[in-house]
């Protein structure tokens, strides 16, 4: 198993999606005029080394304009998903390849209840020879709340030329060690940590009243 002295690891924040659900692109949704993805990333800089903000190339030129403050504060690095088409296992893939650690944890940029105990908890059980750590909660892995390493590049380049979207397409090319949901059950609340936020909607959900405080 992976000791806790190896944190801290590279984060990469997936952000080059549509949003159409959402109404625009998630990456600027704001809550009480602060921007969602501050929320992440609020999260994710307590146990990362560098975070690696992933986008279209098209959001280039006005991410690094209307978010010119949250770069500079927190150190991001926007890394252009070159495979575009690709969905967020494109996205992945670049930030993989561009993360300076051998190890990055992979998130949404709309995922705002990201649990610090539950990614420890999820890195304590990496096992020999692994290349991914996955949780599976309800008996479904939860590929955008995972650890993955650069040895992945390979099996995900495949898959990517190949024409495959979904993430988990590759992980019959590497090992992958799966971690059930009863790794996490003593954990309060553990199950929000993989929650994510796909429409106005959600904003409007009493249940998440707390993302306005």
């Amino acid at each position: 198993m992976k000791p806790l002295e190896e944190f801290p690891v590279s984060v990469i924040v997936l952000a080059g999606g549509y949003g159409r659900r959402m109404g625009g692109e998630k990456l600027f949704v704001e809550i009480n005029s602060v921007p969602l993805v501050l929320k992440v990333l609020r999260k994710v800089s307590r146990f990362s080394a560098e975070i690696l903000l992933s986008i279209a190339p098209r959001q280039t030129p006005y991410v690094s304009a209307m978010l010119s403050g949250i770069i500079s504060q927190y150190g991001l690095r926007l890394v252009e998903d070159k495979q575009e088409e690709g969905g967020p296992l494109g996205g992945i893939l670049e930030g993989l390849k561009q993360a300076s650690l051998k190890w990055s944890f992979v998130c949404a940029c709309d995922m705002p209840w990201i649990s610090e105990p539950v990614v420890k908890t999820l890195w304590r059980r990496c096992e020999d020879d692994t290349y991914a750590i996955v949780p599976r909660i309800g008996g479904y892995f939860e590929p955008l709340h995972a650890f993955y390493d650069r040895e992945c590049i390979p099996a995900i380049e495949r898959a990517v030329r190949s024409g495959e979207r979904k993430i988990t397409s590759f992980y019959d090319s590497v090992k992958v060690t799966a971690v059930d949901e009863g790794h996490f059950s003593h954990l309060p609340g553990y199950k929000k940590s993989f929650d994510n936020l796909n429409s106005r909607n959600d904003l409007l959900d009493p249940g998440n009243a707390h993302l306005f405080d």
